[in-house]
């Protein structure tokens, strides 16, 4: 009974009971300035104690406005971890669509920053009423925001955090932490004393690598914060545009008198090294990589990957759509920075990661 009298509550009897405008209540519910800070709570007071809901579909079919969200990520053809925060972003869409949502999504060539500068650019000519993207190209990024600011356009990052921009949220890991994480991982993994530890960042030479230095930026501060492991750390850049470039790489440093004892792989080409240490039967070097994909899955449950930093890019995805669903539809306000968990994945407890849906 009480579900069914509180189904038939409305903004009149809200008022009513406040003794306030419906006018008032209407600028409590959509979070709108000109009502005092008393009014407001008593307002919220009155909604909380009449539980009432707010009929949304009604709300969009009665306004007529449509939304259109355009969203820019890199084609996951090339680098299959970009399907990931795809997914999310499209069962976001699913949900949102009968409120008049519509969600545009335009690809780009991670390896082409001419690629992301020109979708960028149509996106913001056919002026969609919010915009998330993925801020792998940092100059670019810059201008794209730049636009993006002039046009009082709100924007959410994903993946990728660039600081000090006027973005409406951002849903990522935080990269120098993530990076930290795995290095201490590395410490607790091998044995103390000296060893040489290799950061390997894998990728194409014209593709951008800004998230990935924050990642070893993470990485060697653990190390200079004086650890019980007096670990020399030694950086490569490694393209892999060629496989066979990947291979000489790893067989310079495992035929030098600096064998590695570790390896950090910065993103999820983790397994392009795992294939090495497979192929050539390579042992007792701990090996750490980013992302639950399929072919470094594999190899975590081989064992010859011993950890994996997730950071379920489904829900960044998801939670990027529905922050400018908040923003423009429900009028709430959003969290500027929204920090993923920092997932840490073994063999042992893979099973419960690796079929996850949103």
């Amino acid at each position: 009974m009480k579900k069914e009298a509180a189904a038939k509550i409305g903004i009149k009897d809200i008022a009513k009971q406040a003794n306030v405008s419906i006018g008032t209540v209407d600028r409590v519910l959509h979070n709108r300035s000109e009502v005092s800070n008393t009014t407001r709570e008593q307002v919220l007071k009155i909604i909380n104690e009449l539980g009432y809901t707010p009929n949304l579909l009604a709300k969009s079919l009665a306004s007529k406005i449509k939304y259109t969200i355009a969203v820019l990520i890199p084609d996951p053809t090339n680098n299959t971890y970009w399907e990931k925060p795809l997914e999310g972003i499209k069962a976001a869409a699913r949900e949102i669509k009968k409120f008049n949502f519509e969600i545009q999504i335009a690809t780009f060539d991670y390896s082409n920053e001419n690629s992301f500068i020109e979708k960028a650019n149509e996106i913001l000519e056919s002026n969609p009423n919010g915009f998330i993207f993925a801020p792998v190209f940092f100059e670019s990024s810059l201008k794209v925001i730049e636009k993006c600011d002039q046009m009082e356009l709100p924007y959410v990052f994903f993946d990728v955090f660039i600081e000090n921009c006027k973005n409406l949220a951002y849903f990522g890991q935080n990269s120098v932490q993530s990076g930290y994480l795995a290095a201490s991982l590395m410490s607790y993994s091998i044995d103390k004393g000296t060893n040489h530890i290799y950061i390997v960042k894998p990728h194409n030479p014209s593709a951008p690598v800004y998230h990935l230095s924050l990642r070893e930026n993470g990485f060697i501060s653990y190390f200079s914060q004086g650890t019980t492991n007096q670990a020399t750390i030694h950086t490569m850049d490694v393209d892999v545009s060629s496989p066979s470039i990947l291979v000489e790489s790893l067989d310079a440093i495992f035929s030098s008198d600096q064998k590695p004892r570790g390896i950090f792989v910065a993103n999820s080409r983790v397994h392009l090294v795992a294939q090495y240490f497979e192929k050539n039967k390579i042992g007792n070097v701990v090996l750490i990589g980013y992302d639950l994909l399929h072919e470094n899955i594999e190899y975590l449950e081989k064992g010859i990957i011993q950890f994996l930093i997730c950071q379920k890019p489904e829900e960044q995805g998801y939670k990027s759509v529905f922050s400018l669903y908040n923003h423009l539809f429900l009028k709430k306000p959003v969290d500027k920075v929204n920090y993923s968990p920092i997932d840490i994945i073994m063999k042992e407890n893979i099973e419960y990661y690796k079929n996850f849906k949103i």
